[in-house]
């Protein structure tokens, strides 16, 4: 009697197990993927803000998740640790050396890059930059100038030095500058203008995946591309 009792909890406690797996599957781990958050080049996606790099990385997903991903957006070092500690095997990024060693890479497009002199009254003897962290392009742009630099998750933290007058130099996208003209920027001189890459970045151990996210690229029309022309050289 006391086998059959034994034998009785060893085949529901085997059962339990087998409906909780069954459970599990049925509901598969809803995988979440980083766009870094950079408007307009990435951004929260929505039905009324569309950003290019979010859009790329909704390709890519539907590619390698069938549809079941989220992508979401992260500041810059959020999305970067998801990436290098694998729980996002794809992410958009500027050029960077680091990441370049350890992942496919795919070259999207390129967005123009102006470096810029604020030409602004500054304390004796002070000489300050500001670029993208993690972008290894703008930081050998920023070497050419004696300044100290100042390395940003994104271009919000950028207006709030320049409105406070920390900056003396600043590496910025050409829309950007284009735009605030006749503000913040309207005693400012280009110094150098640059076309840099922005890169799909895909996990090593997602290799399987590579043939069909290059196929996918290739045949993709941004249903938004109009909006992004200012973006390009």
């Amino acid at each position: 009697m006391e086998n059959m009792s034994n034998n009785s909890k060893m085949l529901a406690s085997t059962l339990a197990l087998m409906l909780f797996c069954f459970s599990f599957s049925a509901h598969p781990v809803n995988t979440v993927y980083p766009v870094i958050d950079l408007p307009p080049f990435g951004c929260q996606p929505t039905d009324n803000v569309k950003c290019i790099n979010t859009e790329y990385t909704q390709v890519v997903v539907d590619v390698i998740d069938e549809g079941t991903g989220t992508v979401q957006a992260f500041p810059y070092p959020r999305a970067l640790n998801m990436f290098e500690n694998g729980k996002s095997p794809i992410l958009v990024a500027l050029a960077n050396k680091r990441l370049m060693e350890h992942a496919h890479t795919i070259e999207l497009y390129c967005a123009e890059f102006y470096l810029v002199s604020m030409e602004t009254e500054a304390p004796l003897g002070r000489k300050t930059i500001s670029y993208l962290r993690g972008a290894d392009a703008q930081k050998e742009i920023a070497s050419t100038v004696n300044a100290t630099a100042f390395e940003v998750n994104d271009y919000r933290q950028i207006d709030v030095m320049l409105r406070a007058n920390r900056l003396d130099y600043i590496i910025i996208p050409r829309y950007k500058y284009e735009a605030e003209a006749g503000g913040v920027f309207r005693n400012a001189k280009v110094l150098s203008k640059h076309k840099l890459p922005i890169v799909l970045y895909v996990s090593k151990n997602a290799s399987q995946h590579l043939d069909r996210i290059k196929e996918a690229l290739s045949q993709t029309s941004l249903s938004g591309v109009e909006r992004y022309r200012y973006l390009f050289p």
